[in-house]
């Protein structure tokens, strides 16, 4: 590999070798070629500079007025491309290692479920006449899969007391226990001949929602997403003090990190607890 490779070069080499792998690859891609385009596919990497990273951050951030989390990405592929540039025999950086400053972002999702509210969403989905997204519901609370791990879910996934989400967003295969309210639904879903658990395109799902939520007076709680009974799901394994290794292993998260991003306790759950621990 030579010294004087260029952007588009590198680009090239880290999706052969590892994003082309992966389920999100082509996203990597496309955050690396918005980098690509801005600076040039053809500069030679060596002259990557922090000052440049900086130019690009500001690009993203102003021009482009993308969020934190978004801005994040397209520095989190550039960083693979410049560790991949590192490894390359005889390849020096002109201007030393840059450095990437990452946006500070707060991926802390608030809201979960009471079982009132619980309870109200899953009996006004019923009363609108969509009991089969009700058990979706249910199914998303309990077990705390994504949304397409559900849909994407087929018969032969399903045994007595797990179901398997193959192909992840992790690109990895995930077992999780499933206990008697999804074995009942499963099992009656599975009575009535349908294809698959939940035969239902995304946009389907995503409408059923919507009028759910307005029917039961949630429209202005921004929170209240679909993913939030996967979150849901998460914080009530947390607060039944299930290890947080066992939780991450369960839900698939690749990072620890991203389990404790759900683990919010109130004050009487601090309370308890350190009174425990004194007394």
């Amino acid at each position: 590999m030579s010294k004087h490779i260029s952007v588009k070069e590198i680009i090239q080499k880290v999706n052969q070798l590892e994003w082309s792998l992966q389920k999100s690859g082509e996203r990597s891609v496309e955050n690396a070629e918005i980098f690509s385009r801005w600076w040039s596919s053809h500069k030679p990497m060596k002259d990557l500079s922090t000052e440049i990273i900086r130019e690009f951050k500001y690009y993203l951030k102003v021009k482009r007025k993308y969020s934190g989390g978004t801005i994040n990405r397209k520095l989190a592929a550039l960083s693979k491309l410049i560790t991949y540039a590192r490894g390359c025999s005889g390849f020096t950086f002109k201007w030393g290692v840059p450095l990437i400053q990452y946006e500070r972002v707060n991926n802390k999702r608030k809201f979960t479920l009471t079982p009132a509210i619980e309870k109200l969403l899953i009996s006004k989905t019923n009363e609108l006449g969509h009991k089969e997204k009700s058990d979706l519901w249910v199914f998303l609370i309990d077990v705390g899969c994504r949304l397409g791990e559900a849909l994407s879910l087929q018969w032969s996934d399903v045994s007595e007391d797990f179901v398997l989400f193959k192909n992840t967003k992790n690109g990895d295969d995930r077992y999780v226990p499933i206990f008697n309210r999804v074995k009942q639904l499963l099992m009656t879903r599975k009575k009535i001949g349908l294809p698959r658990p939940f035969p239902f395109t995304k946009s389907c799902v995503e409408w059923t929602w919507r009028k759910v939520r307005k029917n039961i007076g949630m429209d202005s709680e921004k929170d209240f997403v679909i993913h939030s009974l996967r979150h849901t799901c998460i914080t009530r394994m947390l607060h039944h003090k299930i290890g947080i290794e066992v939780v991450q292993i369960a839900v698939g998260h690749n990072d620890i990190r991203m389990t404790q991003g759900y683990n919010h306790p109130t004050k009487e759950q601090l309370y308890s607890a350190i009174k425990q621990r004194i007394n």
